[in-house]
């Protein structure tokens, strides 16, 4: 089966043209021309290709290749190597340029009135069944840094409008806007510094293209599967544009934060936990739609520790993406066996403490 992703630019999908006389990824490639080649003895190696991939289980490619760049710019800024860091630099601005494209394609999509129908007329009878309360509208509102109550907000209004408002589309839509901007002053300054705010805010906005597959992959379901899908999509969107309009407080605010290796750590464990629950994926499903809840839960906890792991300084990172994407492969299996042999190798390969 293809991948298909809404992280890739597809030339037959007719998208607004920007305003901006040029691109942050033009921009970002003609500062790349203009660096200094790097030295041909390259202190950071490539990551070598896999032998057999499957398509259908990988991550995103955008963040697989973004987690290459910042590998490569972590690695030259340990080395003191600052031509290839200004290079691996621009680089991970493109690649969060890209996720902000597809971030602003699903904004717009959300505006479409047959769309906002639909989820409105579903939303009673996914609450009757409690498909609503068991798909991970709290936790996605925590990996988005999202409080409690903007939750509560962003819930009720699906309920009532079926999604998000023009006037929160716009604002969500100006703040990706100012997001480039802080992304051109990156490419501008190389200030590493700030990339590294932006990278660990624009980096969760893959959490779209997680949840956009996994519905996609679910079965059959009482209110349709396509309905389903339209919920859940329009339902993260509207987080992700609650979590746009903090992006100030994100980005330039001076919050204490959890540790890298703690956080990665937590996400490991929730993950662990989401998996051993998902065997349910091969029983009489206990409620209409408990399937499709299940992969939805395991495609955020995916995200989650995907995402926590891109800073960490490990040599087993790569083994531990791959072994997800394993994982991911075996929920579409016949029986759970290759979903209990890959469980027990990734909860030996916990992030490092």
């Amino acid at each position: 089966m293809s991948y298909s992703t809404p992280f890739r630019r597809d030339d037959g999908f007719h998208r607004e043209k920007r305003q901006e006389d040029t691109s942050v990824v033009a921009q970002a490639r003609q500062a790349a021309e203009q660096l200094p080649a790097p030295p041909a003895d390259d202190r950071v190696a490539a990551r070598p290709l896999r032998q057999k991939e499957e398509p259908a289980a990988a991550a995103p490619p955008v963040l697989e290749l973004l987690l290459h760049h910042e590998e490569e710019r972590a690695a030259a800024r340990a080395s003191g190597d600052l031509r290839l860091a200004a290079t691996a630099l621009v680089g991970v601005v493109q690649d969060l340029d890209v996720l902000l494209d597809s971030v602003e394609d699903h904004l717009r999509q959300t505006s479409r009135r047959r769309s906002r129908q639909r989820v409105r007329e579903a939303m009673p009878h996914l609450v009757a069944i409690s498909a609503i309360s068991a798909l991970p509208w709290a936790e996605v509102g925590e990996f988005l840094d999202l409080p409690p109550d903007r939750v509560a907000a962003v819930l009720d209004s699906l309920a009532r409008h079926g999604g998000i408002s023009p006037a929160q589309r716009q604002r969500a839509l100006e703040q990706i806007r100012w997001l480039r901007g802080q992304l051109r002053q990156v490419v501008a300054t190389r200030d590493h510094s700030l990339l590294d705010r932006l990278l660990a805010f624009v980096s969760k906005f893959v959490l779209l293209g997680f949840v956009v597959l996994a519905s996609a992959a679910s079965g059959a379901f009482a209110v349709s599967e396509s309905v389903l899908k339209e919920v859940v999509k329009t339902g993260v969107v509207a987080l992700v544009a609650a979590a746009l309009q903090m992006s100030v407080d994100h980005v330039l605010g001076k919050r204490t934060r959890q540790g890298r290796h703690s956080a990665a750590r937590d996400e490991h464990a929730a993950l662990v936990s989401e998996l051993s629950a998902a065997e349910s994926l091969w029983e009489a499903p206990a409620y209409d739609g408990e399937h499709a809840v299940v992969r939805t839960r395991v495609a955020v906890r995916m995200c989650a520790v995907r995402v926590a792991s891109i800073p960490l300084e490990w040599r087993e990172k790569w083994r531990y993406w791959d072994l997800l994407d394993e994982l991911t492969a075996a929920l579409a299996e016949d029986t759970p066996d290759r979903l209990r042999v890959g469980l027990r190798r990734i909860t030996a390969l916990s992030p490092p403490a």
